[in-house]
């Protein structure tokens, strides 16, 4: 007998594990039926840490079964989940709605907000980098920062408080909250303090950077895309550059090697949303009260399969600079922050050593924005002396 269970519906991906415990090493298959109807097939053979440590066989027991694109048009089915043995798997029938994979086009706001772009991020311990990431992101047409200081001690605090004073970012002080992760609260906060001020916002990284690759700004790119709700950006990963200690440098000099851009990596995207159109925030995209999310060419979000995972390879206009790694002395403080995607009393919070190796990448040489550093230290410049 199959054991197994149903979990979602992500993009074109049917997602759950399957397993028969009477032959645990061979991978079960999973057939997908709506309406009665099979329309799919796959192998449950995915690691998830999760199953393994629930005790299901060796935790290689996730599936994710893609959809046809024919399929999903938005109507409402009866799904069902079965095994080689033809019973269902725990968690259906289940009645649902399917996802819509055709373009719908939002109308524009009622009401013109005073800006254009702001930016929404939590940061711990970034005082070597953030002047630098403020800078460059002025520079490419942000207009506005919510910055959520999650217990800083570097000189974080200081420094973003001397920048609230002049304007530049509302600076929130965000200490850990008990068992939970902080990240997604500190997005939803900051979605409200930007309702009815800014017509777009960017959730990224002190660690990303917004890279226009044509020379435009940022809402250049965006005023072609505002009949989608959000506009997907896909990562350029940089790795080490062989450094093994920090220096006083610009991050974007230091580091100018990455991953290919088709590197499986690369294929994580952050999204630029229009703030009115937002559900909830979340890391990598949100979820949408109406319209869709599409990258630069106007492929909608979970035509590849999981909306978080979206391949641009071939991106001409914006990227994502992510500037993960750094120096292995700056991965080790890293390391030692924590991730604020975990709450500060999981055992996950601890990045291990090895997403160093699995993201020190340095195949291709880009220095795209490295070329833009006298302007960043212009800017940078001009940033301290209107922070005091």
């Amino acid at each position: 007998m199959i054991q197994g269970h149903f979990d979602c519906v992500v993009g074109r991906d049917v997602c759950g594990w399957a397993w028969d415990r009477a032959n645990p090493d061979r991978p079960a298959r999973v057939r997908v039926l709506m309406d009665g109807v099979p329309v799919a097939e796959g192998i449950a053979d995915q690691h998830r840490p999760d199953l393994e440590a629930a005790g299901i066989g060796s935790g290689h027991h996730a599936f994710f079964v893609r959809l046809p694109m024919a399929l999903l048009d938005g109507r409402r089915v009866r799904l069902v989940l079965t095994g080689e043995d033809g019973l269902p798997l725990t968690g259906t029938p289940v009645d649902m709605d399917l996802p819509s994979l055709a373009f719908r086009p939002v109308a524009p706001p009622a009401n013109p907000t005073p800006l254009t772009l702001s930016v929404c991020a939590i940061v711990r311990n970034e005082a070597p980098y953030l002047l630098e990431w403020i800078a460059h992101h002025r520079l490419v047409g942000v207009e506005h920062f919510v910055l959520f200081d999650n217990g800083s001690d570097d000189g974080t605090t200081a420094l973003l408080a001397g920048l609230a004073r002049a304007g530049i970012v509302d600076h929130v002080p965000w200490p850990d909250i008990p068992h939970v992760a902080v990240q997604c609260p500190a997005y939803i906060a900051g979605l409200a303090r930007l309702d009815g001020r800014s017509r777009w916002v960017a959730f990224i990284d002190a660690d990303e950077f917004l890279n226009p690759l044509r020379g435009e700004t940022v809402p250049d790119i965006l005023r072609d895309v505002d009949k989608a709700a959000g506009l997907l950006v896909p990562w350029r990963l940089f790795g080490s550059n062989g450094h093994e200690t920090a220096t006083d440098d610009l991050v974007v000099r230091r580091f100018t090697r990455r991953a290919p851009a088709a590197h499986p990596l690369n294929s994580q995207v952050k999204t630029i949303v229009q703030a009115r159109l937002v559900a909830r925030p979340d890391i990598h995209t949100p979820r949408i009260t109406e319209g869709s999310l599409v990258d630069e060419f106007g492929r909608i979000g979970g035509s590849q399969g999981h909306t978080d995972h979206h391949a641009v390879p071939d991106a001409a206009r914006l990227v994502i600079n992510h500037y993960f790694t750094k120096s292995q002395a700056e991965w080790q403080r890293k390391r030692s922050r924590g991730r604020a995607t975990m709450s500060g009393d999981s055992t996950s919070r601890w990045r291990p050593d090895h997403h160093f190796q699995a993201h020190d990448l340095n195949d291709e040489e880009d220095r795209g924005l490295a070329s833009r550093a006298g302007a960043i230290l212009d800017e940078m410049t001009r940033l301290r002396g209107l922070s005091g």
